[in-house]
């Protein structure tokens, strides 16, 4: 027979439970000019279709034989860094986009503004491209405004924002 335990011995202790997990890397949060996920989806879809659209006015000149400035004649063509000065700033700004980088409205206004010099140049030479190139710039310009209501702005504390309307 087992021998009973008397009051005066402990009964075994259950065993420790498992220490928690220590946290893991955590993800910063958005911060002040980020774009929310889906202006931030837009601007990249945009200006990644900016690229191509000059990719398209790059093919037509090349298949119509008309030359943009920036091109060249095919038996002239410009150095290969001027050629391909018109995918610098959409692809930088596509790139920026995927990487969530702060007031990028701001910067694809600009890069819209600098966009809209190659169909500028264009005007007297071959007007179909430039409308195209103008169009391209003009509806990143227009995007990158828009997207301006997607851009994570500084939060007014309530008690703030209570004695301002207080004071007015």
């Amino acid at each position: 027979m087992e021998p009973v335990p008397t009051i005066d011995e402990q009964p075994p202790q259950p065993p420790q439970p498992p220490q928690p997990l220590p946290p893991g890397p955590q993800r910063p949060g958005p911060k002040v000019g980020q774009l929310t996920g889906g202006w931030g989806t837009a601007f990249w879809f945009v200006w990644a279709g900016a690229a191509g659209a000059f990719a398209a006015v790059w093919v037509s000149s090349r298949t119509i034989g008309l030359s943009t400035w920036w091109l060249g004649p095919e038996t002239q063509a410009r150095p290969i860094l001027i050629s391909l000065l018109p995918f610098v700033l959409p692809l930088a700004l596509a790139a920026a986009a995927l990487a969530h980088a702060r007031y990028l409205p701001w910067f694809g206004m600009a890069g819209a503004a600098v966009q809209s010099v190659f169909g500028l140049g264009d005007l007297g030479r071959v007007e179909h491209l430039a409308l195209a190139e103008l169009l391209v710039a003009a509806g990143a310009f227009v995007l990158s405004a828009a997207s301006l209501a997607g851009m994570l702005r500084p939060a007014i504390e309530p008690l703030a924002a209570e004695e301002q309307s207080v004071a007015s």
